[in-house]
C-alpha cells in the first residue's frame, strides 16, 4: 500500500541511507567520461557500460523511459557527432538533491557547428556550417549504493526564448538547428494562438 506521503520515485532514495562514495566526484567523472566516449567513438554515446546499473533507465521531456542500448542506438542513428563534431554541453551548476543524496541536478547549454549530415530514416539534412546555442535545460543523474547510475533525465528547456533552435533543447536543438521543422517551436502559430487564449478558452478545449 502506497501511502499519502509517499512518491512512486522514492526507491531512488535507497531508503536514505548515506552514499559510501562522493556523489559529486562521481558524476563529475561520469561527465568526462561522456565526453571521452562520444571523442573516442566518433558518435554521441552513454559512457562505458561499466558505469551503468542494469536497471538503468533515461527519461527526456518527450522521449523514454528508454535503456542505455535504446539511447545509445538512437543518438548513433543520427550520426549527431559526426554533424555536431565540436559539440560541448556547457554544464555548470552542479548540486546534490538536498531531498536525495545519491542524486545530482546540473545545467546544461549546449554549443555546436554543423559541418556534417544528419540522417534521420530517408531523410538527410546536409552541413549548414550553422553556429547553434541551445536553451539550458537540468540535468539529473541518480546513483546506486554500488556506485552505478539507475536514472537519468533531463528536462524541458528552462527558458525556451534562449539560444537560437526556436526553443529546442538537447538533441532537439540540434536537429533544429540542422533545418528539421519541430512542432510548437518558438514562432509557431499554434503555439502562438495557445499563448494568447484566455486561460479559461484553453480550459475548456482541454476538457471537451
Amino acid at each position: 500500500v502506497v501511502s499519502a506521503e509517499s512518491h512512486w520515485m522514492d526507491f531512488l532514495k535507497f531508503g536514505g541511507a548515506t552514499p559510501p562514495f562522493d556523489v559529486l566526484s562521481k558524476t563529475q567523472e561520469y561527465v568526462a567520461a561522456t565526453a571521452s566516449a562520444a571523442s573516442d567513438r566518433g558518435e554521441y554515446l552513454p559512457a562505458p557500460e561499466t558505469y551503468y546499473a542494469d536497471d538503468y533507465v533515461f527519461r527526456g521531456s518527450i522521449v523514454g523511459p528508454i535503456s542505455r542500448r535504446d539511447v545509445a542506438e538512437t543518438q548513433k542513428s543520427f550520426n549527431l557527432l559526426g554533424a555536431y563534431p565540436d559539440i560541448d554541453r556547457g554544464i555548470f551548476g552542479l548540486t546534490v538533491d538536498p531531498q536525495n543524496p545519491y542524486r545530482v541536478f546540473f545545467f546544461e547549454r549546449w554549443t555546436a557547428t554543423m559541418t556534417g549530415s544528419i540522417k534521420i530514416g530517408p531523410l538527410t539534412l546536409p552541413p549548414s556550417n550553422k553556429r547553434i546555442e541551445t536553451p539550458i535545460h537540468v540535468t539529473s543523474i541518480t546513483w546506486n549504493p554500488d556506485g552505478k547510475v539507475v536514472y537519468e533525465s533531463i528536462s524541458p528547456p528552462v527558458d525556451r526564448f534562449e539560444g537560437n533552435t526556436k526553443g529546442a533543447g538537447a538533441v532537439f536543438g540540434l536537429l533544429a538547428g540542422a533545418g528539421l521543422q519541430l512542432p510548437a517551436s518558438v514562432g509557431d502559430p499554434a503555439r502562438i494562438l495557445a499563448a494568447r487564449m484566455p486561460s479559461a478558452t484553453l480550459m475548456h478545449v482541454s476538457h471537451s
